[in-house]
């Protein structure tokens, strides 16, 4: 088995408060209020414990479908200001199974305390036999569309809603 590593940061202006998408983002059952349905994703579920704090445990991706889901952890909490989550996802067709390290930083914009940049990281580690490692690239591909989509429905959700989110 051949292990590699992938790393990608996704960065963006939010015209919203760090506390406000500190809550949306750590909110992982509301994740279906702001985030369409894909390929990848259908909702979180089973939460424990909420509300979310470091160490919580969820089940993702497609919870309802066998082999479309995986567990995660919340390995970092640090309101306002940082978020991480962790899960592995096996993926069979490829016998692959990818360590997924995602975090977040919340960084008030210099003298705008109500503007945001998001700083969404994110490391996999692919383990794979090397016959398939050429086709590493539909892993990371698929990872990389979710979390750009990811990143900018969460932007859009916070400052349309920043209001109701401050509430």
């Amino acid at each position: 088995m051949s292990i590699s590593h992938w790393h990608k940061l996704y960065a963006s202006i939010v015209e919203a408060p760090p506390a406000v998408l500190f809550k949306l983002l750590s909110d992982l059952p509301d994740y279906g209020e702001w985030l369409a349905r894909s390929d990848q994703f259908d909702g979180t579920t089973e939460v424990e414990p909420y509300p979310v704090q470091l160490g919580s445990r969820y089940h993702d991706g497609k919870p309802d479908k066998p082999g479309k889901s995986w567990w995660g952890t919340v390995t970092g909490f640090q309101p306002p200001g940082s978020l991480d989550f962790h899960h592995t996802i096996t993926v069979r067709q490829l016998r692959a199974t990818v360590d997924v390290h995602i975090h977040y930083s919340f960084e008030p914009e210099a003298g705008d305390e109500r503007r945001t940049r998001v700083s969404r990281w994110l490391l996999l580690d692919v383990t794979m036999p090397i016959a398939v490692r050429p086709l590493r690239r539909f892993i990371t591909s698929a990872f990389d569309k979710e979390n750009a989509r990811t990143m900018a429905a969460a932007k859009q959700y916070a400052e349309a809603h920043v209001n109701l989110l401050e509430a």
